[in-house]
């Protein structure tokens, strides 16, 4: 396993304190918990002071976890009893749907069937991935665009499809709010980043990790460590734990589950946008328990022509831009070359 990840927008390195695979667990505040409440108020004070924690947590950390987020019990639960179902079905049935079958990124992948940096050997989980559903007469999709295009669906599960358009409903609200949070603790107008996400190219993902008490080998684990390059990433995970997370002195820490909250992390894309001010994060996950390990996972980034150019909070004279502008949808699709298998 190398000591050192290139996440395309810098190189971190590993610290040798916790070689390898350790981690160690550590209490939850050095990865921020956040009242999200406010979002869901007209109360601009109460606002203001929760984006100075979200910026605090995004340049020092590069993740958070959300309370009172407004996302029902029952939308998480339906989610992951689908997600269940979906992942119990026949090798041949998932198959019909793999990955591989979709110009858009859009289906199954297999165990193994991605990796998440040049080191890893596939990762130890099976995926599905979904994203807006785009017809066949979309614009778009007529000229080719290699990120707007249909889903893919299992012909088995006949309630499947609803299940996962109405969380997917449910988390566009929410990092609409998360967009507009991020916004205020960057010091630009609330709804700032609302045009740029007419169309966007959000991704929800479903994850299954096998057990994985004994690891042979550090290059192939349930997620081999990498940084998310989308915009920033929302996460809902199950009890079970195993995702750790590279802090800034380069030792891998927990990041455990906590009840009633979701856990965000900055994207590689808005650590471009910010001028490096944001922080986006190697974590990894290993399943070390007994018992499978279910998540979701909500990839937001905004609409394929939105200029990834450095925010105007972010830079100036003494203080310039760092890296190319690049649209949204060009950066995505560099990216995905170096991840599936």
């Amino acid at each position: 396993m190398s000591d050192s990840i290139d996440t395309g927008v810098q190189v971190r390195s590993v610290s040798a304190n916790t070689p390898g695979l350790q981690s160690r667990r550590v209490a939850f505040t050095e990865i921020p918990i956040i009242d999200f409440s406010p979002m869901q108020s007209d109360d601009q004070e109460c606002k203001e002071r929760m984006a100075k924690e979200i910026y605090r947590a995004c340049t020092e950390v590069g993740f958070l976890y959300i309370k009172n987020h407004g996302i029902a019990r029952r939308a998480i639960e339906d989610l992951f009893s689908a997600s269940r179902e979906f992942f119990l079905l026949d090798d041949s049935a998932k198959r019909k749907i793999d990955i591989a079958n979709s110009s858009f990124s859009r289906g199954y992948i297999p165990m193994y069937g991605e990796k998440n940096n040049e080191h890893s050997k596939g990762d130890v989980k099976e995926t599905f991935d979904m994203a807006i559903d785009i017809g066949e007469n979309d614009p778009d999709y007529l000229a080719g665009n290699p990120l707007y295009g249909p889903n893919q669906w299992p012909d088995e599960l006949p309630q499947f499809k609803a299940t996962m358009n109405c969380y997917f409903a449910e988390m566009s609200a929410l990092c609409e709010k998360i967009y507009r949070a991020f916004a205020l603790s960057l010091g630009l107008p609330e709804n700032y980043f609302g045009a740029m996400n007419q169309k966007p190219l959000d991704i929800l993902r479903l994850l299954r990790y096998p057990p994985q008490p004994v690891v042979d080998d550090a290059d192939q684990i349930g997620t081999g460590a990498h940084s998310d390059f989308d915009c920033f990433t929302v996460l809902y995970q199950d009890p079970t734990g195993g995702l750790q997370v590279l802090n800034s002195a380069g030792e891998w820490i927990d990041a455990p589950p906590i009840e009633g909250t979701f856990l965000i992390n900055v994207g590689d894309m808005l650590e471009r946008w910010t001028n490096g001010l944001f922080v986006s994060t190697i974590h990894r996950v290993i399943n070390r328990a007994q018992t499978e390990r279910y998540s979701s996972v909500f990839f937001a980034a905004p609409s394929y022509s939105t200029e990834i150019a450095c925010l105007p909070s972010c830079c100036s004279e003494k203080n310039p831009a760092k890296y190319p502008s690049i649209s949204a949808g060009d950066y995505i699709v560099s990216r995905y070359e170096a991840v599936l298998v």
